[in-house]
């Protein structure tokens, strides 16, 4: 990597670590608002946090907090990060990462602490990109410690690739050819500057200002006022931007045609979007707001508000609960035409296929399945019972026609069926005086989960189980209407003061979810870390914290949306614990997904090192056989010996600790001069299970697999024979 390559790595490593501490963080604002009253002028979006420092009371009096301040979720991270950063030297090309993880670390934690801003803006300019990009932090009390972390960063660069800019009255650090691309970083005042494309140093416009700013408008309104994480995108001037960059280029017809398509679907009335996030008491609050204008066209106009009478036909024992109400035919035509606008004459084939297979399915998509719906749809979570183990999930779907409904669902039972090899059975049932329609699909009703269906009045009731089916059935029923998580305390408590119009509506009994969670999780877990232990040699502590003295804290979340004449709002009010469940759920399903790709990441790479390992003493045979008359040495050892080899050349880095045999072996009594694709020496295969590498007598090595390499050794030792006929071919071994 030359200098100036590496001076933009370690740049675009900073950035990275910046962009991490964003990611990561919460939510909080005075500290906040203050970064964004020094934003520079015409901003297309940023990102902004308060930092560590001024969100830390309020954090820790959140359950997000205590559970990370908890004795034994400290000890268990710090055991998972320990023996991460031990596996992280496994390997000799890697033997660098632990340093830079624990760089990126000390960077995070520093730069974390303190309020930061990242975006970019809109500039004016006849030459290059009219955009610009900006990270500033307020160092306050850190100043001396991130300028340390810094120098460190410039003193990895080479001598003179760093130089002095000067931007207006300020002297900044840039690297010495920067290109067309501009960028530099240093202080103003105790404010760090990194910009990208911003030779005039707009983005330090307003941070020696001593005139105070008016927070722009879409930050006055809300209930936040120390952002632990906000973000704003400007849509209106981002896509004026675009415009005239695709008039520049004489894109004009397509930007004409992107114009059409989003005003179709409505995204034209779309001007921004600020999203914040902050701490209240013991829970999390967040806030969005879609600037939209009115009235609300194309897929904005496909929403309706949703009643909570709608809520009567919830058991009162759900732990989670949603609704909307959007005219789902209406997107489908909204979507449809934006589509038939974009395709243009190449539509008709699209429309030709659609009436095609709708042909083949018998029934309708837009005509029949569509609009039996009428866009009202509830869904809700029965939890979990340990001693019946009934739970499941439940869908309440308003229909305007229910025989249309029926011949749907019915005609694309068939085809399913049909089409599945016998794996999707359709089965109807009558009990109770309600009919029960049954899908079953093979390896989920191994899992007991048989989605069905029945008519409740005007409601198509959905369950994932005929149990939870029927009793989903019984409570729709009005008869059953004071049963419902309307009667709840709790719920009633969550749901108090919520605007009349709200368009969407969730509620989570967080503790019972967490609890729920918690329980599936130490049962697996032990199993897991067993698994992970002997695929990556990573070990993880086999009992979880226990975090029982926080759940019985923990309080519901609501979540909800309403339209007012701003835009469309959104409200997040909770423990903010569905997020990190989420996000848990998210990386045990990672793991599961990445965890064998990870381990054969790692194999091929030992089979990497060990095929360098193998190339390293074929080049020392060729040097040995120049010296002794074209032969090659009678063992690897005299080989070692005689050119001074490292003891590692001659190990495989593959051979595991408790394997007693050679990492290599070794066929003697060849020399230069026989077959060119002769094996010389080849990988044990005891300790190889999906092959092995091979060194040939022309000095090439090849990976190649278990049939490859028994049918080249037999060739190499059918030729040996005839020089001499007493020489036999070894058992070959495989690892199972």
């Amino acid at each position: 990597m030359n200098s100036r390559k590496r001076v933009m790595f370690f740049a675009t490593l900073f950035i990275a670590a910046l962009f991490s501490v964003i990611s990561v963080a919460y939510a909080q604002d005075s500290a906040s608002q203050k970064m964004v009253s020094m934003l520079p002028d015409d901003v297309l979006f940023f990102a902004e946090t308060s930092g560590g420092d001024a969100l830390k009371p309020d954090f820790e009096k959140t359950i997000l907090g205590r559970i990370w301040n908890d004795p034994g979720v400290q000890s268990f991270y710090q055991q998972v990060e320990q023996s991460l950063m031990q596996n992280a030297q496994f390997e000799s090309v890697m033997s660098e990462a632990p340093a830079y993880l624990k760089m990126a670390q000390s960077v995070v934690s520093l730069v974390g602490s303190r309020p930061i801003i990242i975006g970019a803006a809109q500039k004016q300019t006849q030459d290059g990109p009219p955009v610009y990009g900006f990270a500033i932090i307020d160092a306050g009390t850190k100043k001396d410690a991130i300028s340390g972390i810094l120098s460190n960063f410039e003193a990895m660069a080479d001598e003179g690739e760093i130089v002095d800019v000067k931007i207006g009255s300020n002297t900044f650090h840039g690297p010495k050819d920067a290109g067309d691309v501009p960028a530099y970083w240093g202080w103003v005042g105790n404010y760090f500057v990194f910009a990208i494309n911003d030779g005039d140093g707009l983005a330090t416009k307003y941070l020696d200002s001593k005139t105070e700013r008016q927070l722009p408008s879409y930050f006055q309104k809300s209930s936040i006022t120390n952002d632990a994480l906000a973000v704003y995108i400007n849509f209106e001037k981002a896509f004026s931007l675009v415009k005239s960059i695709a008039h520049m280029e004489g894109e004009d017809e397509q930007i004409a045609i992107i114009e059409t398509v989003m005003s179709k679907l409505g995204l034209d009335k779309m001007k921004s979007v600020t999203s914040r996030i902050g701490f209240s008491g013991s829970g999390v609050i967040a806030d969005e707001l879609i600037n939209v204008s009115q009235p609300l066209t194309g897929l904005f106009a496909t929403m309706k508000p949703v009643s909570l009478d709608t809520f009567n036909m919830v058991d009162s024992n759900a732990v989670t609960v949603s609704a909307v109400n959007v005219d789902v035919a209406g997107i489908y035509d909204t979507v449809f035409n934006a589509i038939k606008t974009a395709a243009g004459e190449d539509f008709a084939e699209v429309e030709q296929g659609i009436a095609k297979m709708e042909e083949q399915m018998q029934f309708k998509i837009r005509d029949g399945l569509l609009a039996s719906l009428n866009g009202k749809m509830l869904f809700y979570q029965m939890p979990v019972d340990i001693t019946s183990m009934q739970g499941g999930f439940v869908a309440v779907i308003g229909l305007k026609d229910v025989k249309l409904w029926n011949d749907s669902i019915a005609a694309i039972g068939k085809i399913a069926t049909a089409m599945s090899n016998n794996m999707v059975q359709v089965s109807s049932q009558e009990m109770n005086g309600r009919t029960l329609n049954t899908i079953a699909i093979v390896p989920l009703a191994l899992a007991q989960i048989m989605p069905t269906w029945t008519i409740v009045g005007e409601n198509v009731v959905i369950g994932s189980s005929s149990a939870i089916c029927i009793a989903a059935a019984d409570q729709a029923a009005p008869a059953a209407r004071a049963k419902s998580i309307r009667n709840n305390e709790i719920f009633q408590k969550a749901t108090a003061n919520l605007p009349s119009n709200i368009l969407s509506f969730s509620y989570v009994d967080s503790k019972a979810q967490m609890t729920q969670a918690m329980r599936a999780l130490q049962q697996i877990w032990p199993m897991a870390t067993v698994f992970i232990t002997q695929r990556t040699k990573i070990s993880l502590p086999m009992v979880l914290p226990n975090l029982t003295n926080i759940i019985k804290d923990v309080t519901p979340s609501v979540q909800y949306s309403f339209i007012d004449e701003q835009g469309i709002h959104s409200i997040y009010k909770g423990a903010g614990i569905e997020p990190s469940l989420g996000a848990v759920a998210g990386a045990a399903l990672g793991v599961g997904i990445l965890m064998p790709a990870l381990v054969r990441t790692r194999q091929i790479a030992f089979r990497m090192v060990t095929g360098t390992n193998l190339s390293g003493i074929g080049k020392s045979m060729l040097i040995y056989a120049n010296d002794y008359y074209d032969e090659f040495p009678p063992n690897l050892e005299e080989l070692a010996k005689k050119m001074d080899l490292n003891q590692k050349m001659l190990e495989s880095r593959r051979k595991p600790a408790n394997f007693k045999g050679p990492s290599f072996i070794y066929i003697p009594g060849q020399t230069v001069s026989d077959e060119p694709g002769n094996i010389l020496v080849y990988e044990n295969p005891e300790f190889c299970s999906d092959g092995v590498n091979v060194l040939f007598v022309d000095s090439h090595v090849e990976f190649m697999t278990k049939e490859q390499f028994k049918a080249k050794l037999k060739t190499t030792y059918d030729r040996l024979k005839r020089r001499n006929p007493s020489l036999k071919m070894p058992e070959i071994k495989f690892k199972n």
